[in-house]
């Protein structure tokens, strides 16, 4: 794990800092490697509830892929999983928009 924040009261964000090349790689390995990722940051996740935490985790990748639809594929993926994803090349004004004009 990459990052290990915990509150007083018990809560703990945990995120994972990958540098995954998605505009790389065929569908099929898009999707073992979001699952493989995901299954390690559900690693962490485990030690923290076996000791009754709330858990906030995440992923951060540094570059979007540059196709809109696997980008909304892998965050799908991601979110399945029930873990956020960051895009450090994005900034919160175009997270935003892209929110925005996705609903």
């Amino acid at each position: 794990m990459d990052i290990f924040v915990e509150t007083k009261e018990g809560l703990v964000a945990i995120a994972e800092i990958k540098n995954s090349n998605w505009d790389a790689m065929t569908l099929p390995a898009l999707r073992r490697n979001v699952k493989r990722q995901a299954a390690q940051v559900w690693d962490y996740i485990e030690a923290q509830l076996e000791q009754g935490k709330d858990i906030s985790p995440g992923i951060i990748f540094p570059k979007r892929p540059k196709d809109s639809n696997r980008l909304k594929l892998i965050e799908a993926l991601f979110e399945e999983n029930g873990i956020s994803v960051v895009w450090q090349d994005e900034s919160i004004q175009e997270r935003k928009a892209r929110s925005f004009t996705e609903s």
